[in-house]
């Protein structure tokens, strides 16, 4: 008989066992990347809201951790755009609101200029892009478009106000696909902040790192109470990716503790029961080395087990959260290849926490007093 083989039939002696413990390692490590990917894509869309516009710096009030509470005056964006090393200058917009009757809150609004490098990435599915000229339309993203049942020529209500849809888009970021995008002047006036943005975009002559950063030094310096931010270190400095983060990692300690406690459980249960077993291996000449192999294989074979369950168990997860209206368009419904890797990862890392001690203890064991247990 293989050894190997000799581990499955030993491991799947107590099947009820067996499979409870892989169930509860299953979950712990399914929780733990089902957030793990929310965090990537969190990420990945926050990326693509700048680097695939070829944004190299954000101008935001200084102080501020979340661009929507910042104030500008729009006429700053032609003091931006005189600066020595500015390509191009892009002012925006941000706010957010909430549609009842589709049950989605939070939807973030987009306030921007006819022919706006924002535009990039983006691609108009059906309709048009708004005019210079045009007020009290706007343009939705797919996303969007799909939970409000709107298409082209409908009316839809912001903040009170009925804007016409001229158009739908998708863009390469999937925060602007749940989106909506309207001309500055409506938000401005909707919003009471006439002459007022969020902040501007800034695309620099050179890209490299130097000169991005001497850049955003003349920024700050020509500009006082503006911070301009590199656009990776906007994305590492939003407040929502930080929380996502912390959860994260609290939940991946969590289940670590909790999904080690019960590999332990499970596998010195198991030492125990076959205690006159390991004595009769030992005195038929098996080493102690050879019972350590034995014993920690079957405690990565069911954190294996668990791993592969628990990943299952994610993928159906992420699926199931796309059904919460309020998720849509902000998150991928998709667990990344190295995020289900880092669930075989956490499956041999509890395999190693609950399996070690046990397979000591058997390892330890003396053949005389192992055979006389009862």
């Amino acid at each position: 008989m293989r050894f190997i083989t000799l581990i499955l039939r030993n491991l799947f002696r107590r099947r009820t066992r067996t499979l409870l413990t892989a169930a509860g390692l299953a979950v712990a490590i399914a929780a733990v990347l089902d957030l793990v990917g929310v965090s990537w894509n969190f990420e990945r869309a926050f990326s693509s809201l700048y680097q695939g516009k070829g944004i190299d710096l954000v101008v935001v009030r200084a102080g501020l951790t979340n661009q929507l509470s910042s104030t500008l005056d729009q006429k700053l964006g032609d003091r931006i755009r005189a600066i020595d090393g500015v390509a191009k200058v892009a002012p925006s917009l941000m706010d957010v609101v909430g549609f009842e009757q589709a049950n989605l809150v939070s939807v973030l609004v987009n306030g921007w200029e006819s022919g706006s490098l924002l535009f990039s990435g983006s691609r108009v599915l059906e309709g048009r892009a708004f005019r210079p000229d045009e007020t009290n339309v706007a343009m939705l993203g797919r996303v969007l478009a799909l939970n409000l049942g709107k298409k082209v020529g409908d009316t839809v209500d912001v903040a009170g106000e009925p804007l016409r849809v001229i158009g739908v888009y998708e863009s390469d970021s999937l925060f602007e696909t749940g989106a909506m995008i309207v001309p500055m002047a409506s938000l401005q006036h909707m919003m009471g902040r006439e002459g007022q943005v969020t902040g501007f975009v800034v695309q620099a002559r050179s890209s490299t790192a130097a000169d991005v950063s001497a850049l955003r030094a003349r920024i700050e310096a020509a500009i006082s109470g503006v911070a301009a931010t590199p656009a990776r270190d906007q994305i590492d400095h939003d407040v929502q990716l930080q929380l996502v983060r912390v959860m994260t990692t609290a939940t991946t300690a969590l289940a670590v503790l909790l999904g080690s406690v019960g590999m332990l459980n499970t596998m010195v249960m198991t030492v125990f029961e076959r205690t006159q077993e390991i004595g009769v291996l030992r005195a038929l000449g098996w080493k102690r080395r050879r019972v350590l192999a034995m014993i920690l294989g079957e405690a990565v074979c069911l954190g294996l087990l668990g791993a592969v369950m628990g990943m299952v168990l994610a993928l159906i997860g992420m699926h199931g959260i796309m059904l919460i209206p309020t998720a849509r368009g902000f998150i991928e419904p998709t667990v990344p290849p190295p995020v289900l890797a880092f669930g075989l990862i956490i499956g041999l890392a509890l395999s190693v926490l609950g399996g070690v001690y046990p397979a000591v203890r058997a390892a330890a064991l003396d053949p005389s007093e192992a055979i006389r247990h009862e």
